[in-house]
């Protein structure tokens, strides 16, 4: 079971951090308790800014706008 849940829905994500319960639906491509950090070819990785849990995401989990900041 992954620590960061990403939940694609109409007009964006919910992301949901398990470990603290610290949660965000950003209405722009900038969050605000969570960091896109390096890339890979095929993924990034999401952290928490509030506990600093970390977890790598496939970019497909993530819409063409979150995208273009992750690169």
């Amino acid at each position: 079971m992954r620590d960061i849940i990403i939940s694609n829905k109409v007009n964006g994500l919910d992301i949901i951090c398990r470990h603290c319960g610290n949660a965000e639906s950003p209405k722009s491509a900038f969050f605000n308790r969570f960091r896109l950090e390096g890339t890979g070819k095929d993924s990034t990785t999401v952290r928490c800014l509030n506990c600093q849990t970390a977890v790598e995401v496939p970019l497909n989990e993530l819409s063409s706008l979150y995208y273009h900041y992750a690169c």
